[in-house]
């Protein structure tokens, strides 16, 4: 996957075309820094529609290269050294999305198949937990 990166690129535009590579993953893009295996605080969130070259001191264009075997602490520091974006990555657990804090050692590959397994087992779940059998005898055809 590559994401190209400039000026004009939103902060959606660059979630959007991850998501479409890593469906059960998502990044998200803080104003300041997180260490590795540290959580980012919801109160310096980024807003989706803000313009690259809005939040930006140095004006660097590029593309960003991003392949399923990269983990995810490589691929936040990429973000942040050539970009100045603090990213952070989030899974999809069952019914909602959670950093990525304690995986930074997983590669994407293998965080975006933990979401799928975990979105199937809650999928499943909710089938069976509405799923009632009838004890009643069906009608007759003819």
């Amino acid at each position: 996957m590559h994401i190209e990166i400039n000026d004009n690129t939103t902060l959606r535009e660059i979630q959007e075309v991850f998501s479409a590579f890593y469906p059960y993953l998502k990044i998200e893009i803080y104003s300041r820094r997180h260490k590795k295996y540290e959580e980012s605080d919801e109160i310096y969130q980024r807003y989706a529609n803000i313009v690259i070259g809005d939040i930006k001191a140095t004006h660097v264009s590029g593309v960003l290269e991003i392949q399923p075997l990269y983990k995810v602490t490589d691929v936040e520091q990429e973000f942040q050294q050539r970009f100045g974006l603090s990213v952070q990555v989030l899974k999809k657990e069952k019914n909602k999305w959670e950093q990525t804090t304690g995986m930074d050692s997983f590669t994407l590959k293998e965080l975006n198949e933990m979401g799928r397994n975990s979105s199937d087992e809650f999928i499943i779940s909710e089938y069976e937990e509405g799923f009632t059998e009838s004890e009643e005898k069906p009608e007759k055809l003819f």
